[in-house]
């Protein structure tokens, strides 16, 4: 998994490097843009095609994604100009991602017909990036799910939105149904008449029981019981750990149906589903045995996209840079050590929702 959000700066410098289960999400959605294209209402030249995603962070699987799209636009509009526009916050590390799609020999720069523009659009998502009705395409894996602002409720007994009850849970879906209308709401103003709209973000599965799969819940428990450790130790304050919520919300497909529903709505719903996505890290050490490699890689993975909320919100001021540093190292040397010694209990599972409109 966009302004400076209050909730993170962005993804760490080596979110690329450990972002398999990202980039796993993103090849489950691969048809959806090649769908998403064959489908668009194609400018004629010299008006060039718009294809923009949204939390491209440093650039590993945004690049992919829009290698993707620019190659089936590539079938159908072979010498048209096409605008590759990536989008995230302005403190994203864009040179990370302009480095990578410069030594990218197969990326979509190298994709030949018609010239192809790499372009940024530094900003939050939760308003809109570009002029009015001005993208064709507008894609967004893995950060749609973000909160704009820390959390609107406390959640005493752990540290993600699915832990809290009663008013505390309402508050928190209150506040994740605004941001996902604020998504929404954007993308109809960047979005030209006929335009689509492709978003995989984690979700939360119903199942027929009525019982929640929620996205991240194991992870986030184990996260929550290393913070509590170091509380009682001291090195954290408890008041930080007992304020702290992940800002991370997981929808529903009924949540996410919401801002598309009735005659008002800008968009047209073409596909909206919750599906599993299996765990790369759990597989490999379900092959191999190795039981370090799995502790290491997995760490890895969720220092890339959680340590940035994180130090905002739990591990102290980033200004101390060094102390910083030394917080955050210690937190995620224990959390390798509880993934060691847990490797079920603590995986991270996965229902990605999807969502695919037309822009009316």
């Amino acid at each position: 998994m966009v302004c400076a959000m209050a909730t993170t700066d962005g993804m760490g410098g080596d979110y690329g490097e450990h972002s398999e289960y990202q980039q796993r999400v993103a090849e489950t959605g691969a048809a959806l843009v090649e769908a998403c294209v064959g489908a668009l209402d194609l400018p004629q030249a010299p008006e060039p095609l718009v294809l923009m995603d949204l939390g491209s962070a440093t650039g590993r699987n945004s690049l992919a994604t829009m290698a993707t799209a620019v190659r089936a636009a590539r079938g159908r509009t072979p010498d048209g100009p096409i605008l590759c526009i990536h989008n995230d916050l302005l403190t994203n590390d864009w040179t990370a991602l302009f480095s990578a799609l410069a030594a990218a020999s197969d990326g979509y720069l190298a994709v030949p017909g018609g010239r192809i523009i790499p372009m940024a659009a530094a900003g939050t998502f939760f308003e809109p990036t570009v002029p009015a009705a001005f993208a064709h395409l507008q894609m967004s894996f893995n950060a749609a799910h973000w909160l704009r602002e820390p959390a609107a409720a406390a959640v005493p007994e752990g540290m993600y939105f699915s832990d809290a009850t009663g008013r505390a849970r309402a508050a928190l879906a209150a506040q994740a149904a605004d941001d996902w209308a604020a998504f929404v709401a954007a993308r109809a103003a960047d979005l030209r008449p006929d335009g689509r709209l492709l978003v995989q973000c984690v979700g939360t599965h119903v199942d027929a029981a009525g019982r929640e799969l929620v996205t991240a819940r194991e992870l986030l428990s184990a996260m929550w019981a290393v913070a509590v450790e170091l509380a009682d130790e001291g090195v954290l304050e408890m008041g930080a750990v007992e304020r702290f919520v992940f800002p991370v919300y997981a929808r529903t497909a009924e949540e996410a149906r919401v801002p598309f529903e009735g005659p008002e709505s800008a968009f047209e719903v073409v596909e909206l589903s919750v599906a599993p996505v299996a765990n790369p890290y759990l597989d490999a050490w379900h092959a191999d045995g190795n039981i370090d490699a799995y502790a290491r890689s997995y760490t890895a993975f969720v220092r890339g996209f959680a340590e940035s909320a994180l130090r905002r919100g739990l591990l102290g001021d980033t200004t101390q840079a060094d102390a910083a540093e030394r917080l955050a190292d210690e937190y995620f040397r224990r959390l390798e050590d509880h993934f060691r010694q847990h490797p079920e209990a603590d995986a991270f599972r996965d229902w990605t929702l999807t969502v695919v409109a037309r822009r009316r």
